[in-house]
């Protein structure tokens, strides 16, 4: 199997009572995940039994053990109330301290990229926990304009942003999507830009031929 994500959240049984709590620690979690994520998917690395690691944040951590659905399941020292009062500014290298502690505990008992995912996760945190990528970059000679999709996901929120640009002059950005920062929520609401009937279009995952944004093309060539 190829490992291709990682997951932190406070474990689901312990803090159910905390709901809200729990969900917002978990989203909170997901712009260091989603990193890791996009990095492991291009080294493709085999392991043995499981493509995923979930690290679950516990009062009393359990050992690791690889569950039915192919997941590598790893508990580390976790207080909600303490979480809650970490300053903002801090909360990446906290929650990059606990994927740390967790994968440190896995790599003991099975192989895995230790050595790049600390990097990764010293490269992100260089980086003030910016997580941000160009999701698609095309160009259309015909008008002379390339497009772009561009990707960003933070504490709060995951936006996308369409960029375009006329003989590599910018002549138009804006947020076109803004949503929670969950894979499970955005990844569907777009998969491309197209110029289609005189109009720039950024099109979703789920049907191509509903569109999650036009923008009329003749204004932008004036």
């Amino acid at each position: 199997m190829i490992l291709n994500n990682i997951f932190l959240y406070p474990d689901l049984v312990e803090f159910n009572d905390l709901n809200e709590d729990l969900t917002i620690v978990r989203n909170q979690t997901r712009h260091i995940c989603n990193y890791l994520a996009r990095n492991l998917q291009k080294l493709k690395f085999q392991v043995n039994g499981f493509n995923r690691i979930c690290i679950i944040g516990m009062n009393d951590p359990k050992g690791i053990y690889i569950n039915s659905s192919s997941v590598l399941s790893v508990g580390v020292p976790f207080n909600m109330d303490e979480c809650k009062e970490i300053k903002r500014k801090d909360l990446g290298d906290y929650y990059s301290s606990l994927i740390k502690i967790g994968l440190n505990d896995c790599a003991q008992v099975y192989k895995l990229p230790i050595e790049e995912m600390f990097f990764w996760l010293e490269e992100l945190k260089k980086n003030n926990y910016k997580n941000e990528w160009i999701f698609k970059d095309k160009t259309f000679r015909k008008y002379n304009l390339k497009c772009q999709l561009k990707c960003a996901i933070d504490l709060d929120k995951f936006t996308l942003t369409l960029v375009v640009y006329r003989k590599n002059e910018e002549i138009f950005n804006e947020i076109i999507l803004e949503t929670l920062p969950d894979e499970i929520i955005y990844h569907y609401k777009f998969k491309d830009v197209n110029i289609i009937q005189d109009t720039i279009t950024v099109t979703t995952r789920l049907n191509e031929d509903k569109a999650l944004f036009q923008l009329p093309l003749h204004p932008l060539l004036k």
